[in-house]
């Protein structure tokens, strides 16, 4: 019976990964402003959580555990297509910080309103008791692939501020 409820599990996961990166590209596919992919997407989030002084190329790759060489070829992108920029920290010359530009701000806050739209329509039909169980499960889950992911990873405290 074990092998038959996590084959469903499996399945359900795998469905609702695809169902949710399809409707967040449809979102920003169908809407002629902007030419942005779902990693490019959240690398606009993660630059945006530190709207006033930008973000270091490191601090985007350590939170996104991928390499500084990948953020710096995507922030690249991101600056042709008109959705960020960069500047020099005026303490430390040799320091880079990359902002949103009104355009990635604009594009940061039609993806934010969209999962919260999303979130709010999941929940709306939910009791308080499976909401918070939901939660759990998440929770969970992403316990789970946080220990999957390799340990020398530094930055997975990251994602603790997800968890409450």
């Amino acid at each position: 019976m074990e092998d038959v409820f996590c084959k469903k599990f499996n399945d359900k996961l795998s469905v609702s990964y695809i169902l949710v990166s399809h409707m967040e590209q449809n979102v920003f596919n169908s809407s002629k402003r902007f030419n942005l992919s779902l990693s490019e997407l959240a690398m606009l989030e993660v630059i945006n959580k530190n709207p006033v002084d930008g973000r270091m190329i490191s601090d985007i790759a350590n939170e996104l555990m991928i390499t500084p060489s990948s953020v710096t070829s995507a922030v690249n992108r991101l600056a042709v297509k008109g959705y960020v920029e960069r500047h020099r920290s005026l303490k430390d010359a040799r320091m880079v910080y990359v902002n949103l530009t009104e355009k990635g701000r604009h594009a940061d806050r039609i993806h934010k309103r969209f999962r919260r739209n999303m979130a709010m329509d999941i929940l709306k039909d939910m009791n308080d008791h499976e909401k918070n169980m939901l939660i759990d499960c998440i929770e969970r889950m992403n316990n789970f692939f946080l220990k999957k992911i390799d340990k020398s990873v530094s930055n997975a405290s990251i994602f603790s501020r997800h968890r409450s």
